[in-house]
């Protein structure tokens, strides 16, 4: 007598219908994430990716993924996390139901005429005569949807970062928000990042491609971020027209703007501390390099700016200018040791600090503790991450009006100097501006006696910028000389 074949199953409820999965690849189930973050470029299935304890878990909608006329979403719901060959993967439930044992005898398997067809239902329970009927998901069929193969690629990755030394050291990169989703490049990336000048119309077709902006004499070309991820531009985003700014990259050889909706804070981070991005979408896949997490438990895409646009997408937005371009590289490259760039930030007027001296930038905390007995200016301690940062209210310091802006629209600047570490709080961050060292024009001191006479010895120079269409005056602060300023007057 041939014996009879079992296997464990869970089951759950997705509306009228009731799956079941082998426990074999069921991790756990989890309640409806608090906070989905939504992935550009992505198939309309995948409801987005949420972090469960270090790991970016992608959402797949299995109602839309089979076609269900009702595919809505709801916090009620459940997820089960199910691990694919090492991907895991969360799949939303209505409900939870019960743990079947099953003979093979009960299970009746399904055929797929359609190659193109997702056949992750595999085949059928039949229970009580036929009276129930549960239909039967195949886990090692979502392989096959889209780019599952992409995201075991990426946690071997990750998981070799976590492996190695922390000997690397920490990197910088700056944030943004396309959408709402917050993105960032490393800082060594960007050429330089700039308000958004009148944008005029060029001869260059293609459809993620905006106009061009001048820029001290240069042509570049510009393109809407929002389009190359293939973002609804009817999404509504939480900031506004002027916001808006320029990330200006060089790929390929050529410098080209990539218009963003707000650029937000520069963070720090090592290799190892990247999450794999579970990309579920075929295009541009190599663009991710992974998630950092903050301190404000926001999560950020790193990208790399070298795969952002195709060798294709290069030549079609720069066609036209290729000649200009070429001997405008070729120059800026014998003379790329006299330029520096410059984080401006506005308190008031236009200030720059060297990008060199900030270790990184942040939103202003609700997690400041008073410091008793400190002079008014200190604003209090910040832990971060296991460091002490003495915060100081700029504006007190330099005795400016302390009533302009809330604080929660601040930004704080960290630098470091003697192993303590100090924060400016400023009213907003601005750009980042690079300047040729030979060619930069300064203000007359005539012109700027009174901001002189304000901040003394911490003005290192005033020189003229593009500011838009127009030209401001930057006013270059002298990090060391800031610093003994806040210990002598902290000591006095």
């Amino acid at each position: 007598m041939k014996k009879d074949n079992f296997d464990i199953f869970t089951s759950f409820h997705m509306g009228k219908t009731e799956i079941a999965i082998t426990v074999k690849v069921v991790q756990e189930v989890v309640n409806f994430p608090d906070k989905v973050i939504p992935m550009p470029l992505a198939p309309d299935f995948l409801l987005g990716v949420f972090n469960l304890r270090g790991m970016i878990i992608p959402i797949i909608n299995l109602k839309k993924l089979l076609k269900y006329p009702e595919d809505s979403v709801s916090p009620e719901q459940k997820v089960a996390i199910v691990d694919i060959e090492g991907a895991r993967v969360g799949l939303i439930f209505d409900s939870t139901s019960e743990i079947l044992r099953i003979s093979s005898q009960d299970i009746a398997e399904f055929g797929y005429v359609s190659e193109n067809s997702h056949k992750v239902i595999s085949g059928a329970i039949k229970l009580n005569n036929g009276e129930r009927i549960l239909q039967i998901l195949d886990a090692q069929a979502l392989i096959h949807i889209e780019n599952i193969p992409q995201i075991l690629d990426q946690q071997k990755i990750s998981s070799a970062h976590k492996k190695s030394s922390r000997q690397d050291l920490r990197k910088k990169c700056i944030s943004f928000n396309v959408k709402n989703i917050k993105m960032a490049f490393e800082i060594s990336r960007i050429h330089e990042i700039v308000k958004v000048p009148e944008i005029k119309p060029s001869s260059i077709q293609s459809e993620i491609f905006l106009g061009i902006i001048n820029l001290r004499g240069r042509t570049i070309p510009v393109v809407s971020f929002s389009k190359i991820l293939k973002m609804n531009e009817s999404m509504a985003s939480e900031f506004e027209a002027g916001d808006e700014r320029i990330i200006i990259m060089k790929i390929d050889k050529e410098l080209i703007g990539l218009i963003v909706d707000h650029v937000d804070c520069i963070n720090s981070f090592y290799d190892e501390q990247l999450i794999a991005v579970p990309v579920l979408g075929k295009d541009r896949v190599a663009m991710f390099l992974g998630c950092i997490t903050t301190e404000s438990s926001h999560e950020i895409f790193l990208l790399d700016h070298e795969k952002i646009l195709s060798n294709h997408e290069v030549l079609e937005v720069t066609e036209g200018h290729s000649k200009i371009y070429q001997n405008e590289v070729f120059s800026e490259t014998k003379k790329s040791i006299h330029k520096e760039s410059y984080i401006s930030f506005r308190l008031d007027h236009l200030f720059g600090i060297s990008i060199k001296d900030i270790k990184e930038i942040i939103n202003y905390s609700d997690e400041i503790l008073s410091a008793p007995g400190m002079p008014s200016f200190v604003k209090g301690m910040l832990n971060l991450r296991s460091k002490l940062v003495v915060v100081i209210d700029t504006r007190k310091l330099y005795k400016m009006d302390d009533t302009k802006n809330a604080d929660t629209d601040c930004k704080v600047l960290i630098f470091e100097k003697n192993d303590e570490y100090l924060g400016l709080v400023v009213d907003s961050l601005e750009s980042i501006l690079s300047i040729d060292q030979d060619k930069k024009f300064k203000v007359p001191g005539l012109l700027t006696q009174k901001i002189q006479g304000q901040f003394q010895d911490d003005i290192k120079e005033i020189v003229s910028v593009a500011s838009g269409e127009k030209e401001a005056a930057l006013i270059i602060l002298n990090i060391d000389s800031v610093t003994d300023r806040i210990k002598n007057l902290k000591a006095a």
